[in-house]
């Protein structure tokens, strides 16, 4: 069944009073040609003043009719629609609530649900009472054609084929808009997927300087948004301005024809413009009815202050030349949100250069709050942790993040390609001497190799320029996990800081990061790690066990000559 046989069967009363409304301001609207022939065909042959006065008095009480009945029916049509909005949006709220738990197929953003909820997507619906309006004019028009013709088969005929022409041109019009609109609406979606990752990954975007790639891309979509929309706007112009224009044409076509009849007496001058004031009526429905689909534009500009929120914490601070590696942290505590309870707190530990450290602890003891705390993620409640002797209130952020190869728990990916997902880093473009560009590509095959990718991206229909959908949410999380390695890898940073790196990879993946440790080990690296294997955890020199309330233990193991 069709949106508008749905809409007639569901409001069967408001349609029907839509319905009659539309029959009598159509009625009524032909008074006002009847006056004008009436005026001039009595009036002006017979001179009575009373004739004057009651066909005034008539035709204004008309029009006053008319009037109401429009604001009537304007009314009736929108509260349909805001009852079908209503409707619409407590369907899918109660079908959202349905799911059951556990359903792993089911995969709900919240954009998806603002989407859903979002009327302009059902406008083929909701648009069913202006459609129902139009529907009525129009058959009006057909009705007004006809009695033109009663009056003259020449000026009907004329009103006929303008009637026609402006029915193929609006057809015309609404070809072009959907081809833009489709084009338009690829724009939009795009633009979001990049405003989605800058709202729901803001700390991944902390986390790999990632800010400044994804405002490019912004603009660059936007640009190539705003040059379409230029586009898409300059071709509907004309179309309005002839939607402007037909009319007049119209009118001085029949004064044309009209005029040669008037003087050979085959039609009154009161017939004339009469004949004038229904054909101006014809017009009016069928541009409505070629209007009833349009899409609401999406402004994209607020979200620019977004990137700019994210680059705050990035302006200020010292960049060393180089990073050595030493971390001390003194007195450090750090508490839940907003509370004051502290997941540890006076903890104190010198992590020199080239050290191997795990971070160990059951779940929720803080082992990834600390991760965060030295990528300066979240503020300490208190205390201080220094690299190289220098306080990391001091030191520019976004430097500090360059010196990092970071890998998170969770690994949260962007609607880019799988290519630009493992480049977000933005230090690869500032170390000069490790990834140039004319050797980026091969660095990037070395460093898919070393995780363990190649094999996917193989079966890759795109190969690394698939693009990634929905966050990657349909992703294996051992690929994901690989994924956020070859990402960490393409730093070149003295610090290395893994977070549960075993977690959801296969032997295979385990052996790759064993591997990729002991590269790290010989490059004299800071390696620090959260993790419960006890692989990791033997090879480690520091241990600090967060388990341990409220200060943590540390746990030193000498080295021993092999």
């Amino acid at each position: 069944m069709s949106d508008f046989s749905l809409f007639l069967k569901k409001y069967k009363w408001q349609s029907f009073w839509i319905i009659i409304s539309s029959v009598l301001i159509n009625i009524l609207a032909l008074s006002t040609a009847l006056y004008v022939i009436q005026v001039f065909n009595r009036f002006l042959t017979y001179k009575l003043d009373s004739t004057l006065i009651v066909l005034t008095i008539g035709v204004l009480l008309a029009f006053f009719m008319e009037f109401l009945l429009r604001i009537l029916r304007g009314l009736l049509v929108n509260k349909v629609t805001m009852i079908g909005i209503r409707e619409y949006s407590s369907e899918k709220i109660k079908k959202l609530l349905s799911f059951k738990l556990g359903q792993n197929n089911v995969k709900i953003s919240d954009a998806n649900i603002l989407r859903s909820l979002n009327p302009n997507l059902n406008l083929q619906y909701l648009n069913s009472a202006d459609k129902l309006v139009a529907f009525i004019d129009i058959f009006f028009s057909l009705l007004f054609i006809v009695v033109i013709s009663l009056l003259s088969l020449k000026l009907g005929l004329i009103s006929m084929i303008m009637a026609g022409t402006l029915i193929l041109f609006t057809k015309l019009k609404y070809s072009i808009y959907n081809i833009y609109s489709k084009k338009r609406i690829l724009f939009i979606n795009q633009t979001n997927d990049i405003i989605n990752d800058i709202q729901n990954l803001a700390i991944t975007i902390r986390y790999f300087n990632a800010s400044k790639i994804l405002e490019e891309k912004f603009k660059l979509q936007h640009a190539r948004q705003r040059i379409y929309e230029k586009k898409y706007k300059d071709t509907i112009n004309i179309f309005n301005t002839f939607s402007i224009m037909f009319p007049i044409m119209g009118t001085i076509l029949i004064i044309f024809f009209g005029a040669k009849e008037v003087s050979e007496n085959l039609i009154t001058i009161g017939a004339l413009i009469g004949i004038n004031v229904l054909n101006s009526r014809i017009y009016s429905p069928i541009f409505r009815l070629g209007d009833g689909n349009k899409t609401s534009q999406t402004s994209n500009e607020k979200y620019l202050k977004n990137l700019e929120t994210i680059e705050n914490e990035n302006i200020k601070g010292l960049s060393p030349k180089i990073m050595k590696g030493n971390i001390m942290i003194r007195n450090l505590s750090i508490g839940f949100n907003n509370s004051k309870d502290t997941l540890f707190q006076r903890f104190n530990c010198n992590i020199p250069s080239g050290s191997l450290v795990v971070i160990n602890g059951y779940n929720s003891s803080g082992k990834t709050s600390l991760c965060q705390a030295l990528m300066g993620i979240i503020k300490p409640t208190r205390g201080n942790i220094m690299f190289d002797n220098i306080d990391l209130e001091k030191i520019n952020i976004s430097w500090l993040r360059s010196q990092i190869c970071y890998l998170p728990q969770d690994i949260e990916l962007f609607n880019l390609t799988l290519k630009e997902n493992i480049l977000i880093n933005n230090s690869y473009k500032k170390d000069k001497s490790n990834f140039r560009e004319e050797n980026r590509e091969g660095l990037l095959s070395k460093i898919i190799l070393m995780v363990g990718l190649n094999d996917y991206i193989n079966n890759l229909k795109s190969g690394i320029d698939e693009k990634i959908k929905n966050n990657g949410k349909h992703l294996p999380v051992g690929i994901k996990k690989r994924i956020g390695l070859a990402r960490a890898l393409v730093n070149s940073g003295q610090v290395v800081i893994f977070d549960e790196p075993t977690e959801s990879l296969d032997k295979q993946g385990i052996t790759k990061l064993f591997s990729i440790l002991n590269d790290f080990r010989k490059l004299r690296k800071t390696i620090i790690i959260a993790s419960h294997d006890q692989n990791i955890i033997k090879s480690a020199g520091i241990i600090i066990d967060l388990s341990i309330k409220p200060i943590p233990r540390i746990g030193v193991r000498k080295k021993t000559n092999k």
